[in-house]
């Protein structure tokens, strides 16, 4: 894996990510999307991505191990480029809060779209991958939980061809 960057700044979908570790991917590809506007999330979420992977390791075929070795170097050549990172767990954890306040108030203004749905759903991964640093506050979990739903109802209902339902209060 010596020099091949798996995840660049130009990483599409096409991931090389192993079958095993399907359930990294979207973490894995939301790193990638924000590593040039926003790189300490970009780490956070590829460095989540990495954490759940080596919780996952004991299931994992010995041909995969060479992708998550492939991503701690990655990560370590990255963490060396942005330095010291002490406010990371705020700074995430704002960015999640962010994309979710934006894309509610786009929902609760009857602008819900498919772009309004993805927002959700990359705010619920942003989110979730401030978990790295602790145990969720109550109301994070539920912004994740809400933000997921949304997607799911948004993206059935735009699939559908009509409008979602309104945002419960």
């Amino acid at each position: 894996h010596a020099g091949q960057h798996l995840l660049s700044a130009d990483a599409g979908p096409a991931m090389s990510v192993p079958d095993s570790l399907k359930a990294i991917k979207p973490y894995l590809e939301r790193g990638a999307d924000l590593k040039s506007r926003e790189p300490v999330v970009a780490y956070h979420c590829r460095l989540y991505a990495l954490q759940e992977a080596m919780r996952l390791r004991s299931t994992l075929p010995k041909a995969d191990m060479g992708f998550i070795i492939g991503l701690m170097d990655e990560l370590e050549a990255d963490k060396a480029v942005l330095g010291e990172l002490d406010d990371a767990g705020v700074q995430l954890e704002n960015y999640g809060l962010d994309l979710f306040l934006r894309a509610d108030d786009a929902d609760r203004a009857g602008r819900s779209d498919l772009r309004t749905g993805k927002a959700f759903f990359a705010a619920a991964q942003v989110l979730e991958c401030c978990k790295q640093f602790g145990q969720l506050p109550d109301d994070l979990a539920e912004k994740i939980k809400y933000a997921k739903v949304r997607y799911l109802e948004i993206v059935k209902a735009t699939k559908e061809g009509r409008p979602p339902a309104p945002p419960r209060q």
